[in-house]
Formats: structure tokens, sequence, C-alpha cells
């Protein structure tokens, strides 16, 4: 129960910073990252997987890769669903 929690934060940290209006600079400075939600989450899980936030048991480095990439689609996945229910903040006026 408490992986599924982290991974949930794990995406929601990753959709704050690719759709977030507080990163907004960093979405402007690197759009073709920071607006990616699979490109963020990669890095997110990553970072989760290689500090033991979310450990795997495989070790930090195997962890890192594992947590990212799961982070990653799992990112996607949950951008797409929230455009298409929801729409994109970008394109209203």
């Amino acid at each position: 129960m408490i992986v599924f929690l982290h991974f949930c934060a794990l995406i929601g940290t990753t959709l704050i910073v690719a759709r977030g209006t507080v990163f907004s600079p960093l979405q402007r400075a690197l759009p073709a990252f920071f607006q990616c939600g699979q490109c963020v989450g990669m890095w997110v899980g990553m970072a989760a997987g290689a500090t033991s936030v979310v450990p795997v048991g495989h070790g930090r480095i195997l962890d890192a890769a594992v947590v990212g990439a799961a982070t990653s689609f799992a990112s996607m996945l949950a951008d797409a669903v929230l455009l298409n229910l929801l729409g994109d903040p970008n394109e209203r006026a």
C-alpha cells in the first residue's frame, strides 16, 4: 500500500513540475523537457529510486532505472487521461 502511495506522489510531483504554473519559468526555459510529463517523470522516478525513497530491492542504480521507467510511463498515462478528461489548460482562452 505504501508503495502505491509513493508512486502516486511521484506522479503528482511530475504533473506539478510539467503542468503547474509555479514552474512556468522552467517550462519556458526548457519547454522540450519541462513540458513533457514522460521526461520529467523519468527523472523524478530516477531520483526517487536512487535515493531509496521507493526501493525495489535491486541496488540503487537498477532501482533508479526501474522506478524511473515506471514513473515515466505512469506519468504519461496520467497526463493523457487528465488531458482527455479535463482538457489542456494551455488551450483555454
